[in-house]
């Protein structure tokens, strides 16, 4: 076989391997609504008064012509935006939730991509989180989380939360499965340990 095309295949064969997962809004070029200030998200803070900025914004951007910001404003614990999907078409996959990020004057606290796992109440059952981003990084970086699905999780939640002061700009957002071609879902027996219980 001549070099280029084993190249070809060998693309083809790694393509082969992800499936990308509809988001709504993952590049956040969708103006606002009535319900959602950042159109097909969740913005969420701790408790208490308003303190956060959740918006989108036309002059930073990794991808299109917008991305979408977020600022503490007032003390607060933690802030965050999400999207939530059914957890059944996903069981048994290996799943990689990846974005675009740029920070300016992140605190210590940091600011992650997060994925939580949610029973059929709502209620969290694990939070899994990437690595923490923290201070200013003034060029896109690309952040992510990836796991397997549990069978007994009735939602995937995929999400981004600032922990501390600060303000982050995120874009391009996906999901994808990431298992070989061909494999099938794994049985992932063990439930999520209670001890993994995060915010929010």
């Amino acid at each position: 076989m001549h070099r280029t095309a084993l190249l070809l295949a060998l693309a083809a064969a790694g393509a082969a391997e992800s499936k990308e997962i509809k988001l709504q809004n993952p590049s956040f070029e969708e103006p606002a609504t009535v319900h959602d200030v950042v159109s097909g998200w969740r913005a969420l803070q701790h408790s208490g008064e308003d303190s956060y900025e959740f918006t989108t914004v036309g002059d930073i951007f990794a991808k299109g012509k917008r991305s979408f910001r977020l600022t503490r404003i007032k003390e607060q614990h933690y802030g965050a935006l999400d999207q939530s999907l059914p957890a059944a078409p996903l069981a048994g996959r290996k799943i990689e939730y990846r974005f675009q990020v740029r920070t300016r004057d992140v605190g210590p606290g940091g600011f992650y991509p997060y994925v939580n796992l949610t029973s059929s109440s709502g209620d969290v059952l694990e939070q899994i989180r990437g690595d923490a981003v923290v201070g200013t990084v003034d060029k896109w970086k690309t952040v992510s989380v990836t796991l397997t699905v549990p069978n007994d999780v009735h939602n995937v939640v995929v999400g981004m939360l600032l922990m501390d002061a600060g303000t982050i700009w995120a874009d391009d957002v996906s999901l994808r499965t990431i298992d070989a071609p061909g494999t099938k879902p794994l049985a992932v027996e063990e439930k999520p340990k209670a001890g993994k219980i995060m915010i929010p």
